[in-house]
């Protein structure tokens, strides 16, 4: 299994509102010693964002309820990447990544990757007061799935952020 981490905006010499995603190194909010392999910039007012994956820019965000990612250069309401929730009260997804098939549960703190009976990763985070996002995958899921699947970790938090502030 490999681990992502989705760093805090600004840190490892990212520009503000860009947060760096580190494979490996070690389990603290920086990841020190990993390697940084995408950037992602986030829209906190929307559910979108940039992705920098391998020189290659993808745009993430909501179109008509389904979570989905494009190339920049792909038409606009196109998407290669799409999560589409499944069941509104246990906040599952099916994530359709260019063809391979991932269903995503909620756990009590993390999110667990399926494709069918196989667990393919586990999401969670490091920290208490400002939690960082990890996703822990096998070591076969494409760079780009990934970034796109630590982003859903994202907005999934996100979301569970929203819905706990307003109860």
């Amino acid at each position: 299994m490999i681990t992502y981490t989705l760093v805090a905006a600004g840190h490892r010499g990212a520009e503000a509102g860009v947060q760096p995603v580190v494979v490996g190194g070690e389990g603290d909010k920086d990841a020190t010693g990993g390697q940084q392999v995408a950037t992602l910039a986030p829209r906190f007012w929307r559910e979108r964002a940039l992705a920098v994956v391998d020189g290659t820019e993808w745009v993430y965000g909501r179109e008509t309820g389904d979570l989905g990612g494009r190339l920049r250069a792909d038409p606009e309401h196109t998407a290669r990447l799409r999560a589409v929730r499944t069941s509104f009260w246990t906040g599952r997804h099916e994530v359709d990544l260019e063809g391979a098939v991932l269903q995503v549960k909620a756990g009590s703190r993390a999110h667990v990757w399926t494709a069918g009976d196989e667990v393919v990763g586990r999401g969670g985070r490091i920290g208490f007061w400002s939690p960082v996002l990890t996703l822990e995958l096998r070591e076969d899921v494409p760079l780009r799935h990934a970034v796109f699947l630590l982003w859903l970790e994202h907005v999934f938090t996100r979301r569970n952020q929203a819905a706990a502030a307003a109860a």
